[in-house]
């Protein structure tokens, strides 16, 4: 059996190695979640693109995507005939949702396209038309990553 001291030696190591192990561990969190690279609830500051990276399109030469957001190809399909593309992009990655709006919002304008109307608040739906086709860009805002989805048709369909 172990003799059990209070106040004694025994006392001193075990005060000694709680302090010690509390500092460490206060230390940790310190300087391990100030390298997570995530921003607070209350930051407005979209993330900005990476050195050499630029927005870039994707199978539709007239929807520009920010290079923040990745391909999800298992998710994506597209359906192309000699006079058209249509179908369905997934991208996700970590940009706020507002920025994103903006950027849709100013560029899909540059590319030709018209803003038939939006809504949402924490999610959007974005719906843009031109001569042949309607886009409808889906952005939801999600706590790890934000999903952007974009589904591109036509506008009316021959019979």
């Amino acid at each position: 059996m172990h003799e059990i001291t209070v106040g004694g030696e025994g006392m001193k190591g075990n005060r000694f190695a709680l302090v010690f192990l509390s500092a460490l561990v206060g230390f940790a969190l310190i300087t391990g979640c100030s390298n997570l690279g995530g921003k607070g609830k209350g930051s407005k500051e979209p993330e900005a693109p990476k050195v050499g990276e630029q927005a870039r399109y994707y199978h539709f030469e007239d929807i520009l995507f920010p290079p923040a957001l990745k391909l999800q190809m298992d998710q994506s399909f597209i359906y192309e005939t000699p006079s058209l593309t249509v179908g369905r992009l997934v991208l996700s990655g970590r940009v706020q949702a507002y920025s994103l709006l903006n950027f849709f919002m100013q560029n899909m304008e540059r590319d030709g396209w018209t803003l038939v109307n939006k809504f949402g608040f924490k999610d959007v739906v974005l719906n843009f038309s031109k001569s042949n086709r309607n886009c409808t860009v889906n952005i939801y805002d999600r706590p790890i990553k934000t999903i952007v989805e974009v589904w591109v048709g036509p506008v009316r369909m021959e019979r």
